[in-house]
């Protein structure tokens, strides 16, 4: 599918996975981690927009962990949004709504007769190109309320980078950037520092990243499984608490203020 363009591939994994996490992220450990993150800087009582929810399995766990909240996710993708809301319908969850709005488009900011408490991006930002993810931010800076909250997830480049010259001592191929994928840099937060300070960074991958990219890879021979023990152990260990490592994971937690 690298020969389709980014919304046509998002369609395509709405259609073809519906509701399975793979049609949001090919690692389901990695986003088993991601959620239990995030369900710890979501605070109940918010109003909480998800910008590019996706199938909306995140947000759905979010409403349901969350039931004093309301829940909106948004996603340009149409097969995505029906699965969403499909999937609303089946477990009867009441405090969450999903639209169909382009992340980049000014009818983001009037579409809404309210502000958010907190503001997510998943992985969003990594799926658009130059200027677009400059728009987003200024959607997401003028949607939030004064002092509110931008919950961001995005991946880096120069995590990568620290992956694969280790992967590249051992003889492992070089983790490739997916074609739809578009990541950030550190300069990024300094670009954006005139609308979100940073109030925390939570590097919650970086010891899964390190067994599952490195460790595994190597022991299995390339052909790692993403539910291998290995990996398995390593999601329990972050879960504990065990993290002795940084910067090896990707996908990074921000939590920023609005200025």
């Amino acid at each position: 599918m690298e020969d389709l363009p980014i919304k046509d591939f998002w369609e395509e994994q709405g259609k073809r996975y519906k509701d399975n996490i793979r049609a949001v992220n090919f690692d389901p450990l990695l986003e088993e981690l991601e959620l239990f993150f995030l369900e710890r800087v979501i605070k109940d009582g918010e109003i909480v927009c998800d910008v590019g929810c996706g199938n909306g399995r995140t947000l759905l766990q979010l409403a349901q962990s969350y039931k004093g909240s309301t829940f909106y996710g948004i996603d340009f993708a149409e097969s995505m949004i029906e699965v969403a809301n499909k999937s609303k319908d089946t477990l009867g969850v009441e405090n969450v709504h999903f639209y169909r709005i382009d992340a980049t488009s000014e009818k983001l900011r009037s579409i809404f007769e309210l502000k958010f408490d907190t503001v997510i991006t998943k992985r969003l930002l990594i799926n658009l190109r130059g200027k677009d993810k400059f728009k987003v931010i200024e959607n997401i800076y003028d949607i939030l309320k004064d002092r509110g909250t931008y919950v961001m997830i995005e991946c880096f480049t120069e995590p990568l980078d620290r992956v694969n010259r280790v992967r590249k001592e051992l003889g492992l191929d070089e983790i490739k950037i997916k074609f739809f994928n578009e990541y950030l840099s550190c300069e990024f937060l300094e670009k954006i520092s005139d609308k979100f300070i940073i109030e925390n960074k939570i590097d919650f991958g970086s010891l899964y990243y390190f067994i599952s990219r490195i460790f595994n890879a190597y022991l299995s021979e390339g052909e790692p499984d993403y539910y291998s023990p290995i990996n398995k152990l390593a999601l329990r260990l972050t879960k504990m608490g065990v993290i002795p490592i940084e910067g090896f994971s990707p996908e990074i937690l921000f939590v920023l203020k609005k200025v």
